[in-house]
């Protein structure tokens, strides 16, 4: 039976699944992330299977019997069906079916599930919430997938922090840097993206962000669909505006003054398809941009002339390629020894 054909128990039952939520590795993390971002019907399925295998641990017991082992893992679907309002309860057939599947899956490996420690009645559990930090290091770009099956693409020098496990009402990614999101649509649990004084609110879209801390402007440009860019109301002046489609909102941090206007997304969303866009940049917009792209320092022994636009599009290429050009039009010599360069 296919993936997209199964239900909770199915998941539950399913050797790959369980060893992926037990001991993931980046074969299973890519395998599963990728599959509920294709088949988003089946999330709430999956993630109530997840939930209810994470909250059991794997421990030898060979003392214990196939009737400790339902008992168990009854007690353990009591407490994920609390947790589950919207889910209507099982009944006792099924019930039944699921302790025995259990039973059979838990005894084929190996292992038993021991009951996690409860917090005395009465007294609310202690929740923890466990944060995931992504980074891609400059001169590299990862793409990565967030357990809501939005698809997170981190240009060079970039990372994203967010809870592990999404609130019932919120998706909440902090951004350093720059990012481009194809988002799974969730009409009850918008998705913010914070880049310091910036808020973004989305419900399902693609866009761009960037933000990286050693620039003075934050850029938020829309791909498709519609996002709501407004910043923190601790400012002085605070401003809203909402952004459809090959629209751009811009936020200038020194002067908190904020711009709407049209974009080419060709120039903007360049870099997801590892081109380097140049658009009337000075020299050292882009020593900035070559140096997060290829991983190396810029050391500049001369003075180089500020004042002259350069507008060109680079696609895959080597850096002393690049290099080579600007030496001609901006007048210097370089020199490339290990991550440095140096303009002489």
């Amino acid at each position: 039976m296919k993936y997209e054909q199964y239900n909770t128990i199915d998941f539950i039952k399913d050797e790959y699944f369980i060893r992926w939520v037990k001991d993931p590795d980046e074969q299973s993390e890519k395998f599963w992330k990728m599959w509920i971002a294709k088949h988003p019907e089946k999330r709430e399925e999956v993630m109530h299977a997840r939930n209810m295998i994470a909250d059991l641990g794997y421990k030898h017991d060979p003392k214990l019997s196939e009737h400790d082992y339902l008992e168990m893992f009854e007690g353990i679907l009591k407490k994920s069906r609390q947790k589950s309002v919207k889910k209507p309860p099982l009944n006792a057939p099924v019930l039944s079916r699921a302790l025995k599947v259990a039973a059979v899956v838990i005894l084929a490996l190996g292992s038993v599930f021991t009951l996690m420690k409860l917090k005395p009645e009465g007294k609310p559990p202690t929740i923890t919430t466990v944060f995931v930090s992504k980074k891609s290091p400059v001169g590299q770009k990862i793409i990565t997938w967030l357990d809501d099956g939005t698809k997170v693409h981190l240009n060079a020098g970039s990372d994203i922090r967010y809870a592990e496990k999404f609130s019932d009402s919120l998706r909440l990614i902090h951004l350093r840097g720059e990012a481009y999101f194809e988002v799974t649509r969730d009409t009850s649990r918008p998705f913010v993206v914070k880049t310091g004084k910036v808020k973004t609110t989305v419900l399902g879209t693609a866009f761009n962000v960037k933000a990286y801390p050693d620039e003075n402007k934050i850029d938020v440009a829309v791909a498709e669909g519609k996002v709501k860019v407004e910043n923190e109301s601790s400012l002085t002046t605070t401003f809203q505006h909402t952004i459809t489609q090959n629209q751009m909102a811009s936020f200038d941090i020194s002067n908190q003054l904020a711009t709407k206007q049209e974009f080419d997304p060709n120039e903007v969303f360049a870099w997801t398809k590892g081109i380097i866009h140049f658009n009337g940049a000075d020299i050292n917009e882009i020593i900035t941009t070559l140096e997060r792209w290829y991983g190396v320092t810029f050391v500049v022994n001369r003075p180089l002339n500020l004042d002259k636009d350069f507008t060109i599009t680079y696609e895959n290429k080597p850096l002393t390629e690049i290099l080579k050009g600007l030496s001609f039009a901006f007048d210097f010599r370089f020199e490339i020894n290990d991550k440095i360069v140096t303009l002489n």
